[in-house]
């Protein structure tokens, strides 16, 4: 052990200086008091920390009881839209149905309403027919009354009353003799009318047609143009190379000479090379065949029209005449009316329309 030194000055002490259990308590003092620091901060951090839990805890059941009742409300709405709902689909099904009986009370009326418009359409007809028969019954009254002075004047009274009785009824023959011819006449206006129309439209096609062939034949005219000009170009380093060669002969498109009598003229289809003679390719062979099958159809589209617009006029001729002669001839109930005594000798009407001039 080493040896240990004492202080006579401190007043009995009692204990050692230097010793390491003094040290040691020292340290454990300082490391308590540091440890109880740190015990009472972190209290004081577990105190703040319940506090705000409690806080949150405040809060969240607050939040809790406000969750339960807007539950409970969104289930009371939900419950009342629900009901709400079925309600309005209870209506809409009663629309529904007050709307297909109401369809199909609609429908009934209208096929009342098509029938009674059919029945009134032939009530219209009933009374239409009436009123031509009341204006004519008129007019048989205002002729038998013209008729009646008429006979006065020329002192035939007794014949008067014979002519009449059969009045009405001659009347009303040629009236409706009358009728038929106005309607021949119209019929026939139309059957002119269409013809017409047939003729414009056949000639406004043959137009087309024709115009259609002329362009084509320009068109041909300038492609054997445009290859006679190729010809011309391949053939002139030909004429270059060798030593004579003769022109070619004149194209025969347009400016194709005829000869005295009409007659085309003919062409020497060889060309003279250095004395020796080559067969050439002629360029004018397609032109005469285009233009022959250019001319072909032009004349039978000329022929066709021609033929069409005849058998038209004879048609019409035809049509015409036959209304003329229906028109100039009298039924038989006419001439006697015309023949009867008292007419002929007022010379209301006469039955040569020439003469009454």
């Amino acid at each position: 052990m080493s040896n240990v030194r004492t202080l006579k000055d401190i007043k009995d002490r009692g204990y050692r200086l230097g010793s390491t259990y003094e040290q040691e308590l020292e340290k454990k003092l300082r490391s308590t008091i540091d440890y109880n620091s740190e015990i009472i901060d972190y209290n004081e951090k577990l105190q703040a920390e319940n506090s705000e839990f409690q806080r949150s805890y405040a809060d969240i059941v607050n939040k809790t009881s406000q969750l339960n009742v807007s539950s409970t409300e969104l289930r009371s709405k939900f419950i009342s839209e629900r009901r709400s709902r079925i309600e309005l689909e209870a209506k809409h099904s009663a629309e529904l149905k007050s709307l297909k009986s109401n369809i199909k009370s609609l429908k009934r009326e209208r096929t009342l309403a098509q029938k009674a418009s059919s029945a009134n359409k032939i009530q219209i007809l009933s009374l239409e027919a009436k009123i031509r028969e009341l204006e004519g019954k008129l007019e048989d009254i205002d002729l038998e009354r013209t008729y009646h002075n008429l006979d006065v004047m020329g002192g035939v009274v007794e014949e008067q009353v014979q002519i009449s009785s059969s009045d009405p009824k001659e009347i009303d023959s040629l009236r409706l003799e009358l009728e038929r011819a106005k309607e021949d006449l119209n019929s026939k206006e139309y059957i002119i009318e269409c013809m017409e129309k047939g003729i414009e439209s056949s000639n406004s096609i043959f137009r087309r047609e024709i115009d259609a062939l002329y362009s084509a034949r320009s068109k041909l005219r300038e492609e054997n143009m445009s290859f006679r000009d190729q010809l011309e170009l391949k053939e002139k380093p030909r004429g270059a190379s060798h030593n004579e060669v003769d022109p070619l002969p004149p194209p025969m498109n347009n400016s194709l000479q005829l000869g005295p009598k009409g007659i085309l003229p003919t062409l020497d289809p060889t060309i003279s090379v250095g004395g020796a003679e080559a067969v050439p390719l002629l360029a004018t062979t397609p032109i005469i065949a285009s233009s022959a099958s250019l001319i072909s159809p032009m004349v039978m589209y000329s022929i066709l029209a021609l033929l069409l617009i005849a058998v038209i006029w004879f048609v019409v001729r035809k049509c015409w005449n036959s209304w003329k002669k229906s028109n100039t001839e009298y039924p038989p109930n006419r001439n006697y009316f015309l023949s009867s005594p008292g007419i002929s000798e007022a010379g209301l009407y006469d039955q040569r329309p020439e003469d009454r001039r």
